[in-house]
């Protein structure tokens, strides 16, 4: 709803190679998407907010998923980067 009162599309792109049922927790992964979709339409004014969905290619296990938001906001300094983002695993 927000991002359609702002006037900007939100896509979620998945790959095709994505398993549609994993064990996990849902309520969980739901909160942290719903989180990151929330703080990019926030900070996005005219545009697009994007999820993409994809296998990790880096894991050592199979079914660990990458998830990644994308938008045309202001976007972050450079030089304010490392103090924001670290990764997050669970």
């Amino acid at each position: 709803m927000r991002a359609h009162e702002k006037g900007l599309e939100l896509n979620c792109h998945v790959a095709p190679d994505v398993p549609t049922a994993l064990v996990g927790d849902p309520v969980r992964l739901g909160a942290v998407i719903t989180n990151l979709l929330g703080n990019a339409i926030k900070f996005t004014g005219k545009g697009e907010v994007v999820l993409h969905v994809e296998n990790d290619p880096e894991a050592n296990a199979p079914g660990a998923l990458r998830f990644r938001v994308c938008d045309t906001g202001i976007g972050i300094p450079p030089d304010k980067l490392d103090a924001i983002f670290e990764n997050f695993v669970q």
